[in-house]
């Protein structure tokens, strides 16, 4: 397995994945408070061999990087996350397609009903390895509080 981290940090939360390139699977991804996310981040990293970490190089990057290098975590990459919030909603929508009369819609006026953190955090990881990864059903974007 070849397993990556893809966090993208916000003001008070943050968007987490975790993805096995091998299997072009996600694995887990949820959403986490700053407060907690080193926590989940250090969790995955004890039941799986993680090979790189990838950080959206926007809001609040520095305290996120700070934070993981402090738990010893050093194989850090940051990517360009401009757009990445636009471009989640139409991953969204490509996950988990909308029913038959919303799907009419242009994508543009119609927003998800999710938080998209987690699916920011997917787009970040498949900028960064310039491979999409499949979400499988049984994965839900868990919340870490």
């Amino acid at each position: 397995m070849s397993l990556y981290i893809s966090i993208d940090p916000g003001i008070n939360k943050c968007g987490l994945l975790l993805a096995d390139m091998q299997s072009g699977k996600v694995i887990e991804a949820g959403i986490a408070s700053l407060n907690r996310f080193s926590d989940i981040v250090s969790l995955w990293n004890g039941d799986y061999h993680i090979i790189k970490i990838i950080i959206g190089d926007g809001t609040n990057c520095k305290y996120v990087e700070n934070q993981l290098k402090r738990n010893n975590f050093l194989n850090i990459n940051y990517v360009n996350e401009r757009g990445s919030t636009l471009r989640a909603r139409y991953r969204f929508w490509e996950i988990w397609p909308p029913n038959y009369f919303i799907r009419w819609l242009p994508k543009e006026i119609i927003f998800p009903p999710e938080n998209l953190d987690a699916i920011v955090a997917l787009i970040l990881l498949e900028d960064f390895l310039n491979h999409r990864f499949i979400w499988p059903d049984q994965v839900d974007i868990k919340i870490w509080p």
